[in-house]
């Protein structure tokens, strides 16, 4: 694991499967499909930004699957309609785009050395 993440990704795709779970439980109550997916996408960046590149695409293939199996689905079921092949894209996108800036602002930072001991 680089300095550059806070996880590694045998630990920050099981976060982002959890915290998934947890955004679409929490959302059911909504009964809102828009909002379950703007907190997935949230969820999914977060998951992206502090993490690897597979484990970020990882949260947002599951975060796609509970909100088509269970946000526009019934009992886990997908659908692929218009509305899911959109969320996909969004949540694809969430991930790729919080990934990036993280990995932008690493590698565009100068490296931070400690300042000189005067003895």
């Amino acid at each position: 694991m680089s300095d550059k993440h806070l996880l590694a990704g045998g630990f920050g795709f099981p976060l982002g499967i959890v915290a998934a779970t947890v955004v679409v439980l929490a959302c059911a109550a909504a009964a809102n499909p828009l909002v379950a997916l703007v907190a997935l996408a949230c969820v999914t960046a977060a998951v992206a930004a502090i993490t690897t590149l597979p484990a970020a695409l990882g949260t947002a293939m599951v975060s796609w699957g509970l909100y088509a199996g269970f946000v526009t689905g019934h009992l886990g079921q997908l659908q692929l309609t218009g509305r899911t092949a959109l969320a996909a894209g969004v949540l694809l996108l969430a991930a790729l785009a919080a990934f990036g800036a993280v990995a932008a602002r690493h590698h565009f930072d100068p490296p931070r050395t400690a300042p000189p001991v005067r003895r």
